[in-house]
């Protein structure tokens, strides 16, 4: 059930997903309001309606800095949701606040805690696209989110979804002339087919993002890396060793460069792991390994012990996750 406001529709479904991607649980959210555990459960699924006192709490408990959500305007937000042809670039922006809420979030409790979510603001996305909503920009975020979405199922292996998902995002991308996002959905569909075992289709994908002209930078040294390592599974060792050579390269060039908010994990620290990786489909597992530690040791605090990261020492040594 919904409330009606001057500005627009707010759900309880949309409550809830605002409460989970602050990192607020449902006891917690009550402890700060007059309301309780049950109450808010009801509103949350629809149950009770969400009414002018209940929109009120959550706004304030919500617009707490530290949550990173103090910027979204919920009767906004609702009526972006609600009405999505008559939402603007304003409303654009809420989405991506939320986003970029989501996957800092994943970092934190993984994957699996926050596919759902994402599978609802895909939907969402892909809706502001169809009705052109704030121009191309909305194709560009659509693209960026069935990005997020694809690695997401991956991730908990639901790879046939994944890689149409992603084939959505490189739409989407061009649907908005967005080149970074189409570079990005390529690349993330050569992670996949790698990890799939298609190495000639990962090969063709990495290439097709690395063709891609005028994306940023930082998206180009990890596909040279990817591309140094599928060379390397592919028996090809001297040009691996070129390859990771001019990885290398681009990723001193790309040394100081603002990283973008769908790549804020391309870190150095990141590509020493790129390096690990790299090495170890050279069957060069000491450098490998020596690599990995350093780049582990370089991450930013908050992307150590990541799904991500754990992911990919294991890919270099299993050993080294009981370790970290």
């Amino acid at each position: 059930m919904l409330v009606f406001t001057e500005q627009g529709w707010v759900g309880g479904e949309l409550l809830r997903e605002l409460r989970t991607i602050a990192g607020i649980g449902l006891r917690r959210m009550a402890g700060k309001t007059c309301f309780t555990p049950g109450y808010l459960s009801q509103v949350e699924t629809g149950q009770r309606p969400v009414t002018p006192a209940v929109l009120d709490a959550y706004r304030s408990v919500l617009s707490d800095p530290v949550l990173g959500l103090d910027s979204l305007d919920l009767e906004r937000l609702g009526a972006t949701v609600g009405n999505p042809s008559s939402a603007g670039r304003a409303g654009l922006e809420d989405l991506s606040a939320i986003l970029d809420r989501t996957r800092h979030l994943e970092d934190v409790v993984g994957a699996a805690s926050v596919v759902h979510l994402v599978r609802g603001l895909d939907t969402t996305a892909r809706t502001l696209a169809r009705h052109r909503a704030g121009g191309t920009a909305s194709a560009s975020l659509a693209s960026e989110v069935a990005r997020y979405r694809g690695w997401l199922e991956h991730a908990t292996r639901q790879a046939h979804l994944a890689d149409r998902v992603l084939s959505d995002a490189a739409k989407l991308a061009e649907d908005g002339d967005d080149p970074s996002q189409l570079a990005h959905a390529h690349s993330f569909r050569a992670y996949t087919a790698r990890h799939n075992g298609d190495l000639q289709r990962a090969v063709d994908l990495t290439e097709s993002a690395i063709a891609v002209s005028r994306a940023h930078p930082i998206l180009g040294v990890y596909d040279r890396y990817q591309r140094a390592e599928l060379l390397a599974l592919q028996g090809d060792r001297r040009r691996a060793a070129r390859a990771l050579h001019h990885a290398d390269a681009a990723a001193a060039a790309a040394e100081g460069i603002d990283l973008p908010a769908f790549g804020y994990w391309y870190t150095p620290g990141f590509w020493g792991f790129e390096r690990g990786v790299v090495l170890t489909a050279m069957d060069r597992s000491p450098d490998a390994i020596r690599e990995a530690e350093a780049g582990y040791a370089a991450l930013p605090d908050d992307h150590k012990g990541t799904d991500w990261a754990l992911s990919m020492l294991t890919q270099v040594d299993p050993e080294m996750v009981g370790g970290t």
